[in-house]
């Protein structure tokens, strides 16, 4: 319980920094570097999903209570704006980060990381996980920190191509009291 109070002041302490800061460690990937496209995939993927006519259903978890319901596509496509909002991949954004490749044998992938240099940007991390063979997204894993009013909020988007995604979100308040929430995705394989 300790890890989790320090890991969360930790977060909550970057985000309500007011200057410029960045990581001495780090410097930005160069201009002419293509970060992956996710928000182009995350648009494509509010298209085709739909259309497989795959029954879809949302976990809501709150305050330990939870809830579940067949998926509206309106909602759907409202979710996964959230992903497309974390995109990285403009000029003046990504100047913001790092990118670094890795290729995973033991799971045929290649793993593109993109790690913030400057700590005032509200998405501090992604890792978009491509198939060694085909190029297409396994799996992408974005990590947010912002403040919200005189609180923060650390949030957690995970997507799997081929089964669903989750946001997951600890709010934090001026007192130090946290609040978690876990929204799950599942669609038919």
């Amino acid at each position: 319980m300790k890890q989790l109070a320090v890991i969360l002041m930790s977060y909550w302490l970057l985000a309500c920094g007011e200057s410029v800061q960045t990581n001495p460690q780090l410097q930005p990937s160069p201009d002419s570097t293509q970060f992956y496209p996710t928000a182009s995939f995350f648009e494509n993927q509010i298209t085709i999903l739909p259309t497989m006519k795959k029954k879809m259903l949302v976990f809501h978890t709150k305050d330990g209570k939870k809830d579940s319901t067949q998926l509206s596509i309106a909602t759907f496509q409202e979710l996964v704006k959230e992903f497309i909002a974390k995109d990285i991949t403009d000029a003046t954004t990504k100047k913001h980060y790092r990118e670094t490749i890795f290729q995973d044998a033991a799971t045929n992938s290649y793993t593109l990381s993109y790690t913030a240099v400057d700590t005032t940007v509200t998405v501090k991390g992604m890792e978009v996980l491509l198939d060694e063979q085909t190029n297409q997204v396994k799996r992408v894993f974005i990590r947010s920190v912002y403040r919200k009013g005189n609180g923060s909020i650390m949030e957690q988007h995970n997507w799997n191509t081929a089964k669903g995604f989750q946001i997951i979100r600890s709010i934090t308040n001026v007192q130090g009291y946290t609040t978690n929430e876990l929204t799950e995705v599942r669609w038919e394989e």
